[in-house]
């Protein structure tokens, strides 16, 4: 089943994807926003050059002009989407789902996704199956080689991020792509930064050899790699590059909750801010802060409410970290930027840093959509005693010290269930209970 939402589309290959899937949702795009000349990236899922193929061969057939990066990160793309020149862009990737899934996800002229209305009304185009006259002069598709040495420039330049004092510690880093977007880009940074840098997973091409999703369990070749060549730091992207995971010195995942909370412990040394984030994002962020601004989950939700009332940084929790002066979406770059200034300004290890953070459990579960049909998320409501309950994306219970939230996902048929407290058995016993009123 093809998944459309404000993430793009997202499908089996195989199952929901061939030239005149595509054609048309290309159609559509080009329609909805008079797009004259795109540019094009890929992630690096084996089914990547012939999905972009399609969309190039459908671009050009309309008269638009193409710009192909090739492999990419998604935030690259965002960034060179920025361009004066260009009416639009398009990530090929499904981003942290697994293998046999692609994607297309679609970018407005600012670099930023489409809008929920501006999707709704692509989609409906395509439900409506518009159509568009192939141009007389068919467009004209160039390659961009300079697509990462102008995302990395934008990096350093950031006020927050200090490439000199990088430099002159030296450090150690494991890098882990997972054969995606990510591979070359994350490296050359690196490296740009002075690092010792030692790569697993960083081909580009598509072979996942751990589950995709940078979840602390997912990195277990990385933790050992660390604790291998005794690396500062590494660094776990999903396959499109969007966000980023990290694990300790002491060669341990430390979860990529931390990431965020860690960007922006380094953000607030150079600028005092609020943090706009989604309602699953730690409470860490809150106790090193003066609080957050809540939105739904997803990229789109964060950035429109940093537009809304002119914040400087923003991110999710799933290691997702924007910084608005260097572009308005999630990037493992600026990511590993902070992180790593944050790292040389203090003189202390990662494992340093985050035990003067307030700790919390978070867990993650979710449930099979079709063994939750019938989920009335309304009445859930009674399920808990707490101090505050939040309906604007599926539920969330909270409490002084702990919360639960259930939605369904946006890009997988799955509802997510997420949950924070103090201990394990506390944050379990959320889910449990939970769980067991859906049976």
């Amino acid at each position: 089943m093809l998944i459309r939402s404000a993430s793009g589309l997202r499908g089996v290959v195989e199952d929901d994807f061939n030239s005149g899937i595509i054609n048309q949702y290309i159609a559509s795009f080009i329609l909805t926003q008079k797009i004259t000349h795109c540019v094009i990236g890929r992630d690096g899922r084996q089914s990547g050059r012939e999905m972009s193929q399609w969309v190039i061969d459908s671009l050009i057939k309309y008269g638009v002009n193409v710009d192909n990066c090739d492999l990419a990160t998604t935030p690259t793309m965002q960034l060179m989407t920025e361009k004066e020149q260009y009416d639009g862009g398009i990530v090929i990737t499904a981003s942290h789902n697994p293998a046999e899934y692609n994607g297309l996800k679609f970018l407005q002229k600012d670099g930023t996704f489409l809008s929920a209305d501006q999707c709704n009304t692509l989609f409906a185009s395509v439900d409506n199956q518009d159509t568009l006259n192939e141009a007389e002069v068919a467009g004209k598709v160039s390659v961009y080689n300079s697509a990462n040495e102008e995302h990395i420039a934008k990096v350093f330049s950031a006020k927050c991020i200090q490439p000199d004092t990088i430099r002159s510690k030296k450090f150690k880093v494991v890098i882990d792509a997972v054969n995606g977007g990510g591979s070359t880009i994350l490296p050359q940074l690196c490296e740009a930064l002075g690092c010792h840098v030692t790569t697993i997973n960083c081909n580009g091409n598509g072979n996942f050899t751990r589950i995709p999703e940078p979840l602390a369990p997912n990195l277990k070749d990385l933790e050992k790699k660390v604790l291998e060549v005794g690396a500062d730091i590494g660094f776990a992207t999903d396959p499109d590059g969007d966000r980023l995971s990290i694990v300790s010195n002491e060669g341990k995942a430390i979860g990529e909750e931390y990431t965020l909370v860690l960007a922006f412990k380094n953000f607030i040394n150079y600028q005092k801010s609020m943090i706009v984030t989604n309602l699953s994002t730690s409470k860490m962020i809150d106790d090193i802060s003066s609080g957050s601004i809540r939105t739904k989950i997803g990229e789109a939700h964060v950035v429109e409410k940093m537009k809304e009332l002119n914040i400087s940084i923003g991110g999710e929790g799933n290691g997702g970290v924007i910084l608005k002066e260097v572009h308005l979406g999630r990037d493992s770059l600026v990511a590993a930027g902070m992180v790593l200034t944050l790292l040389s300004a203090t003189n202390q290890s990662i494992n340093e840093i985050i035990a003067e953070i307030p700790e919390y459990v978070f867990v993650k579960d979710k449930i099979t959509l079709n063994d939750s049909k019938d989920v009335d998320f309304d009445n859930l409501a009674t399920v808990f005693d707490c101090d505050e309950i939040n309906k604007d994306d599926g539920i969330k219970f909270i409490w002084s010290k702990k919360w639960i939230h259930i939605r369904k996902s946006n890009t997988e048929p799955i509802i997510r269930i997420f949950g924070e407290a103090k201990t394990e058995s506390e944050v379990n016993d959320l889910i449990q209970t939970l769980k067991d009123y859906l049976k």
